[in-house]
């Protein structure tokens, strides 16, 4: 299972290194660009963005908050005021939410995770009409490098979410272990190039899966930006309550 995932972050990483293009990108909502006011409300992520703290182990991994008839009252009404096209959207009779919640849940990753890697990734959550299907099969940008086509193997909504919640639950523990390229107290050079060195191990496993900062423009902090969005709208609804 380990190698399987290990090649998985390869494929998405790309196996590069040194100063990289900045990686297209098909998020198209404007305003998640826009940064609330740092008043230290506690969601879990910092109020202010640092590089080496983009979020932490208590949001990343499932404290089982989130089922799958939040995840759909969230589609239903979204942190952007409108109905998310993903709160109509299924495959075999199996809701979008569902399957969410099933990938995140079988790797231990909480749902919002991949919620907001979701909406960064593609823009699929504050959309109301659905996207094309092309779209909609790599929605996680998973087993698609910089410059290269998208793996068949990983095509799909479901395949997709899994792939995305994997890769994610690798990066983590292999910063547990102390193995991975991305750890915790290891000073690493993003592909912006940047240090930075992980203060937690959520934070290992989101640059494992995406080696870049792009402060003020995508990379980690704009999963920093969106994810700290979900949460607050999460909260805010009451879906986060025990």
């Amino acid at each position: 299972m380990r190698l399987i995932a290990l090649t998985l972050a390869l494929v998405i990483a790309g196996c590069v290194t040194g100063t990289e293009e900045v990686p297209a990108s098909d998020h198209e909502e404007l305003s998640d660009f826009d940064v609330e006011p740092a008043d230290g409300k506690a969601d879990g992520l910092p109020a202010a963005f640092s590089r080496h703290d983009v979020m932490g182990d208590d949001v990343f991994l499932d404290d089982g908050k989130l089922d799958a008839a939040d995840v759909q009252a969230f589609f239903e009404s979204s942190p952007y005021g409108t109905t998310s096209w993903l709160a109509t959207y299924s495959v075999n009779g199996v809701s979008a939410a569902q399957m969410l919640v099933t990938a995140a849940r079988a790797h231990g990753i909480s749902p919002v995770v991949l919620l907001g890697r979701m909406q960064v990734e593609s823009s699929l959550v504050s959309k109301t009409v659905t996207p094309p299907q092309s779209r909609i099969d790599h929605l996680m940008g998973c087993g698609c490098p910089d410059g290269r086509a998208c793996s068949s193997a990983y095509r799909g909504f479901a395949n997709q979410l899994t792939c995305a919640a994997e890769v994610l639950r690798e990066g983590y523990d292999l910063s547990v272990d102390g193995t991975g390229e991305w750890r915790v107290g290891r000073a690493k050079r993003t592909l912006d190039p940047l240090s930075v060195t992980p203060v937690n191990h959520a934070t290992a496993a989101l640059y494992w899966y995406t080696p870049w900062v792009l402060q003020g423009r995508g990379g980690n902090w704009l999963i920093w930006n969106v994810t700290k969005k979900f949460v607050r709208h999460a909260t805010d609804e009451g879906l986060l309550e025990n």
